[in-house]
């Protein structure tokens, strides 16, 4: 940075420099706690790949967004969990996030897959189906006010209930 001294412009001292930096620094800091700590456990959450799928949906407004992660234009690794239009993914291999390739579009569930485990996969309380979500045999899954019973393990899962594939037993309710 340069400061304006005697009619032209001279590099600042480092301590000069820090000295700014430092007011800068202080000026922002009227933000309150609870936002710096959200910020702060946020951007913990966009490097940390250890979230059982339960605990990262117990935490969604502490997930990094599809967007900040946009944003950012880094590698995300393996493992972490990010939230796009009120879904939870996971990132399943390493990647720079691409604009043209969010979570969700054709072609992407190798790299971002669907998390819902706010269900049980009970008859009683059937996990709803998103396509690309991993389905497992045994469990139980409704899509579009119907309930079906998984017949085998699909991963990620493509086949829509009720759309023929032979994985899928309506269940009479």
């Amino acid at each position: 940075m340069k400061k304006y001294v005697d009619g032209k412009y001279e590099e600042l001292t480092q301590e000069e420099q820090e000295a700014y930096d430092y007011d800068r620094l202080r000026q922002n800091f009227n933000i309150p706690t609870q936002e710096q700590a959200i910020t702060f456990l946020r951007s913990m959450a966009a490097s940390f790949t250890a979230l059982t799928d339960s605990q990262a949906l117990s935490v969604p407004d502490i997930l990094p967004t599809w967007a900040e992660l946009l944003e950012r234009g880094e590698k995300v690794q393996a493992g972490v969990c990010l939230m796009k239009e009120g879904q939870c993914y996971r990132v399943m291999q390493e990647v720079t996030p691409i604009e043209s390739q969010p979570p969700g579009a054709d072609g992407m569930l190798a790299v971002y897959r669907p998390v819902d485990k706010k269900h049980a996969g009970t008859l009683e309380d059937p996990i709803p189906w998103v396509s690309g979500m991993d389905c497992k045999e045994g469990k139980y899954y409704s899509h579009k006010g119907k309930i079906y019973l998984c017949t085998g393990d699909m991963s990620p899962c493509v086949w829509e209930p009720g759309g023929g594939a032979h994985q899928w037993e309506k269940v009479l309710v």
